[in-house]
């Protein structure tokens, strides 16, 4: 089999990236079990990891480098676990604890973010640091939306020199998690230049990036092999298990103040084209014999989407726990579909001389 280009892309979708975090925990223990190695981490058998807000931060946190210099240690700081534990451990402080008060809802006549940012960028700096975009472990993708610009902007941690970018991973994670009516836009700075961003939550366009890492792996060369095409990719997509919020009273959705829109319009921004996506990419891989299957897209299964809350800031502790249920059966399903075999063409995919 010749050696294909491995791509990881996670949806947007807040506190459900706890779904993506235990369908990740799954795979990094198998690819433990079949190369044999304890030590295996995510960011050994992907070429490429792409992520939108909770799906960038997930992306970000896996591909850390390990600060040891003890011999045989892992490659990446951060196991699986250990990001499916951020979630519960601190989802609810950036929530919970991060809402602003109100008083009548008149506070969002002048200020329609439900959650001050404070929280956020302080857990952000203490798991990141100083660490910047380009020290990541592989080649890192993730979304946001320069207002000050206004168009899409992708963070790439292996960006050309001459493009002159670099930015702290704690910026990064910042600018694709500030969902509108959620937290505030991210103001950061380009370390190389100085220059100001202004940025908001890239799932206002791409909650689902597996298209945007698909063109970008058509014009980048790998290890495996120079600008592939989709023959030459293994791709898996995980989901959030969005897409089942309800909007309510309809018939007078004509006469509703701002307030009333604020409240649906990141569950219609997060869900609205994820189903375009996946349709496209399934469009692709059809048209492929032997590769038709090296694209996998893994959710929770619609049956069980009703188990846990659709609210994105939902981070109780029930809730957490039944989001890695509904994680699970997540699991269950693509193994179903395919998923222990696409782990094992990882692993087999991998490049005798690997470059990060």
């Amino acid at each position: 089999m010749s050696k294909k280009v491995r791509i990881l892309s996670l949806d947007g979708g807040g506190i459900r990236g706890v779904i993506p975090a235990t369908v990740l925990k799954y795979v990094e223990e198998e690819l433990q079990k079949k190369s044999g190695n304890s030590n295996a981490r995510i960011a050994d058998y992907f070429d490429l990891v792409a992520g939108t807000s909770t799906g960038g931060i997930l992306g970000c946190f896996y591909l850390v480098p390990n600060p040891s210099s003890e011999p045989n240690a892992p490659s990446a700081k951060y196991t699986t676990q250990e990001a499916l534990d951020f979630y519960a451990k601190e989802g609810y402080n950036i929530f919970n604890r991060s809402k602003r008060s109100s008083w009548l809802g008149l506070r969002q006549l002048f200020n329609a973010t439900q959650y001050k940012p404070d929280t956020l960028e302080g857990i952000f700096k203490k798991e990141f640091g100083e660490l910047k975009l380009s020290e990541l472990l592989r080649k890192c993708l993730v979304t946001t939306y320069n207002m000050k610009a206004t168009a899409p902007f992708f963070f790439d941690s292996r960006e050309a020199p001459g493009k002159k970018r670099d930015f702290y991973v704690r910026d990064v994670t910042r600018s694709t998690s500030a969902a509108p009516t959620f937290f505030p836009p991210a103001e950061i700075v380009n370390l190389t230049t100085g220059e100001q961003m202004i940025n908001i939550d890239g799932g206002v366009f791409a909650n689902d990036p597996t298209m945007v890492a698909y063109t970008e792996c058509r014009k980048t060369n790998f290890p495996q092999i120079n600008q592939p095409s989709a023959k030459d990719m293994l791709i898996l997509s995980i989901g959030t298990g969005g897409g089942q919020f309800q909007m309510k009273k309809l018939d007078n959705s004509g006469k509703w103040w701002v307030g009333k829109w604020a409240t649906y319009i990141p569950n219609i921004m997060m869900d609205g084209a994820l189903d375009t996506v996946t349709t496209q990419m399934r469009w692709i891989y059809e048209t492929l014999n032997e590769e038709r299957n090296n694209y996998l897209r893994v959710d929770v299964p619609h049956d069980y989407a009703k188990d846990y809350s659709s609210d994105m800031a939902d981070a109780s502790s029930e809730n957490i726990a039944k989001l890695e249920k509904a994680g699970e059966a997540a699991v269950d399903e693509a193994r179903k579909n395919g998923l222990d075999t696409l782990i094992q063409k990882l692993i087999d995919s991998s490049p005798e001389d690997p470059v990060v």
